[in-house]
C-alpha cells in the first residue's frame, strides 16, 4: 500500500499545478477571433520569462493581457497590476 502513495501524490500534485496554470489562461468568446480572460494569475512573473504579449478583445466582460511564456504558456493577467505594467514597459522597448 506505501508502495502506491508515492506515485498517486505524485500524480495529484502535477494535477494541481496543471490546473492552476490553465486557470488563468485565455480562451475564445462567442465572437469568432476574439481572446478573453475568465481569471487573472494570482502570482507576479518574472519579467524574463515573458516573451511577448496581446492583448484581450475589446468585446471580453474584463480587460487583460495575455503573457506568453518563453516555454509557449499563455497567462492571463490583469493590466491594472504594477508587475504587469512592468512587463508591458520591457516588451515595448
Amino acid at each position: 500500500m506505501a508502495s502506491m502513495q508515492a506515485p498517486l501524490l505524485a500524480a495529484l500534485m502535477l494535477l494541481a499545478v496543471v490546473l492552476q496554470a490553465t486557470e488563468a489562461g485565455p480562451y475564445g468568446a462567442n465572437v469568432e477571433d476574439s481572446v478573453c480572460c475568465r481569471d487573472y494569475m494570482r502570482r507576479p512573473l518574472a519579467p524574463r520569462v515573458v516573451k511577448y504579449f496581446y492583448w484581450t478583445s475589446d468585446s471580453c466582460r474584463r480587460p487583460g493581457v495575455v503573457l506568453v511564456t518563453l516555454k509557449g504558456l499563455e497567462i492571463c493577467a490583469d493590466p491594472r497590476l504594477p508587475w504587469v505594467k512592468k512587463i508591458l514597459r520591457k516588451l515595448e522597448q
